[in-house]
């Protein structure tokens, strides 16, 4: 009779222990889509992970609801990219009154100045921004798209892999494990990088759309021309930026121009037609549509399927 009792005290021991742990679930938030993957591929089952940024949504029109403040203020962990577009979370996390745990893409890395490149389209100014006063000391503007790099993805999710194996250490071992598999898939992406970069003859892309890529052509040593910056809200080309752009595809004998996932390939088209190049899209990984999440893509995947436009329109 003993011995079933001890049984049962065993078993319930175990149940309450399982219920324990389940209770204990990390509850991670993430904005966007380059977050919620490097997250998701970190902890697998071991976490609840929700992204705030619709799947075919537009990350940079994006602006929090009510519900998504609160899921930001409940979750065990909060992973944004940061940066102009996300300064909404700066200001949430420094007055919220409950302390938020976070993590910053921008603030793993080392950043670039944004850069206006010759021909690009400068964004409109808004009329509030008239009314400012801008002095000799103002401040340097970075760009944020620092994932579109391989070389910053590995630093990435060394980092975040840290932070998540902070909150929860009893599964430090599958995280750490998993955050290296994954790192795997950057580091053959930056040789491939590397080798098409090194063995191109031509090392100019020509893009007719908005270019968050700064990191990316930096890293691997390429050149580039584009419409708009990578954060610019501009979709109407003006005549002289257009003109630019075909008389650099022209010059340059460039076969392929590019567009970025999720865009309008209207100016691209219009390139095309007048210079008989190719229009391919080119992934940055900014977003996915409902298919492609529920397909499992990944930042990973996305930037493997730009290899070979990449070696096509460099050669």
């Amino acid at each position: 009779m003993l011995s079933k009792l001890l049984r049962v005290f065993a078993l319930l021991g175990s149940v309450m222990l399982s219920d324990c742990a389940l209770a204990k679930e990390l509850n991670i938030v993430t904005t966007s889509f380059p977050q919620y993957d490097f997250v998701n591929h970190i902890v697998k089952n071991k976490a609840k992970v929700i992204m705030l940024l619709k799947p075919g949504a537009q990350a940079h029109s994006f602006e929090p609801t009510p519900k998504d403040i609160i899921s930001i203020q409940n979750s065990d962990l909060f992973v944004y990219n940061g940066g102009e577009n996300d300064e909404w979370i700066e200001k949430l996390i420094e007055n919220s009154n409950k302390h938020i745990q976070h993590f910053s893409f921008v603030s793993s890395v080392n950043l670039r100045e944004e850069e206006t490149k010759e021909g690009m389209q400068s964004e409109e100014e808004d009329e509030n921004e008239h009314d400012h006063h801008h002095d000799s000391d103002e401040e340097v503007e970075y760009d944020e798209h620092v994932w579109t790099s391989p070389k910053n993805d590995i630093i990435i999710l060394n980092k975040l892999c840290r932070k998540i194996v902070s909150l929860d250490p009893d599964n430090a071992q599958f995280y750490m494990a998993n955050a290296a598999e994954y790192i795997k898939e950057f580091v053959e992406l930056d040789k491939k990088f590397t080798k098409i970069s090194n063995m191109s003859k031509n090392k100019l892309l020509i893009f007719a759309d908005r270019f968050p890529l700064l990191y990316f052509v930096k890293d691997y040593n390429l050149d580039y021309y584009a419409a708009f910056k990578g954060c610019s809200s501009e979709n109407e080309v003006s005549a002289a930026t257009l003109k630019f752009l075909i008389d650099k595809t022209i010059q340059n004998n460039i076969k392929v121009i590019f567009k970025i996932e999720l865009s309008s390939d209207q100016i691209a088209n219009t390139v095309a037609r007048q210079t008989k190049a190719k229009v391919y899209t080119f992934n940055t990984g900014h977003n996915v549509t409902v298919e492609q999440l529920k397909n499992d893509v990944s930042v990973a995947s996305l930037f493997e399927s730009n290899i070979n436009y990449l070696i096509e329109a460099l050669n």
